[in-house]
């Protein structure tokens, strides 16, 4: 007698659903993190240990003519708006997820759903590839979606070999550049030696192969170092905005003082990440350093955007994000368990579900708007000092 099939509420259930479907070493690959996992773990505990405190007796209805509950917001000093604060973050080689379609799939769903699709530099799908294929979709499909794609840049040893990336980010009409900054070595991912990880045939990281490309042999094989520059600096990020016209954004801020540093070379936005847990282990989880960071930054944390991402898996993570002063929050890992059970259908069903979720939320705690989020004391902290 066959297995009934799971039902598919949560993010949760998409995440065991694509663990049974996926080979081992893949799902190894994208779930776990460095050394113990300690903070692959804190990531989603920490939003489990803020409470929240609704207001009532507010009108949150739905009219024949108005929806009382506006999710939408802008990011990128407002030229962006989502449908909800959620956006997808990047994260590598897709068609390992779903071969046939990679992140063709997944920017189809960014369109369906109106939101900002960061393509990584190691993805699996060329960056024009997905570029052709999110302007196809909106012209043919989804005339009034706002989605937007953003380029994630590691920063080369081979400055030029960068700033080709940069330049091909621009001519595919990328909106910004998301560079990882905390990545100067890989984290200790002791699955990838466990499992003698190899990329499947006719699957690498198609932006960084180039027959007069030194990164080639990375991008073929997914073996040897990506050849990423330790000595990236502030003076490095200096550079880049000097020779793009693309807003720039910076992945991997932890620290209060490169907040603070941030603001100084004048970037667009910051998001807060400690890479999904695979980079140091031990790192302070997401949602406590987005509290530090714009405890720490007062008033000046009005000039720029900032992003946090790392164990959003409820709608209720999202409200809370944006409680603490975030612009939305992107999400990683849930994106690929929907696209390893149902592809691009998959990928939107994540996104509706965080939707609904996020939305049920704020009509539970008296919330119209996204504002009003940020302005009604809805958070239950420790003894820390508040925002």
């Amino acid at each position: 007698m066959d297995k009934p099939q799971r039902l598919l509420l949560n993010i949760e259930d998409y995440h065991q659903q694509a663990k049974g479907k996926l080979p081992a070493m893949i799902y190894d690959f994208y779930s776990t993190g460095s050394d113990d996992q300690l903070t692959l773990i804190d990531n989603e505990r920490a939003f489990r240990q803020i409470k929240l405190r609704p207001k009532v007796l507010i009108d949150v209805s739905s009219h024949s003519t108005k929806d009382s509950i506006n999710c939408q917001t802008q990011v990128l000093n407002s030229t962006t708006t989502l449908s909800f604060p959620c956006m997808i973050a990047p994260t590598a080689l897709h068609r390992l997820a779903n071969n046939e379609h990679g992140e063709l799939a997944t920017v189809r769903a960014a369109v369906a759903c109106s939101t900002v699709m960061c393509v990584s530099t190691n993805a699996s799908v060329n960056m024009k590839r997905i570029a052709d294929e999110h302007r196809q979709q909106i012209r043919m499909n989804y005339p009034q979606s706002t989605s937007q794609l953003w380029f994630q840049l590691y920063v080369l040893k081979n400055r030029r070999s960068t700033q080709k990336l940069i330049e091909r980010a621009e001519e595919c009409n990328y909106k910004a550049l998301v560079i990882t900054v905390d990545h100067c070595e890989q984290g200790n991912r002791e699955c990838y030696i466990r499992n003698n990880f190899t990329l499947p045939n006719g699957i690498q990281a198609e932006n960084l192969v180039d027959d007069d490309n030194e990164n080639s042999e990375f991008g073929r094989t997914y073996r040897s170092n990506i050849p990423i520059d330790a000595a990236l600096s502030w003076k490095d990020i200096d550079w880049i905005r000097s020779i793009t016209s693309l807003s720039v954004i910076i992945k991997g801020i932890i620290h209060p003082d490169d907040a603070r540093e941030a603001i100084r070379h004048g970037v667009q936005g910051i998001i807060i990440s400690n890479h999904g847990g695979r980079q140091l282990d031990t790192c302070q989880g997401t949602i406590d350093a987005l509290r530090d960071i714009m405890i720490a930054l007062g008033s000046d944390k009005d000039q720029i955007d900032i992003y946090v991402d790392g164990g959003i898996r409820r709608g209720t993570d999202i409200l809370k994000a944006i409680a603490l002063g975030a612009k939305a929050v992107l999400v990683g890992r849930p994106i690929l368990w929907g696209l390893a059970v149902d592809g691009a259908q998959g990928v939107q069903s994540v996104l509706n579900i965080l939707k609904n979720e996020f939305r049920l939320a704020m009509m539970l705690c008296g919330c119209q708007t996204i504002e009003d989020i940020r302005k009604n004391n809805l958070l239950i902290l420790d003894n820390r000092s508040k925002l």
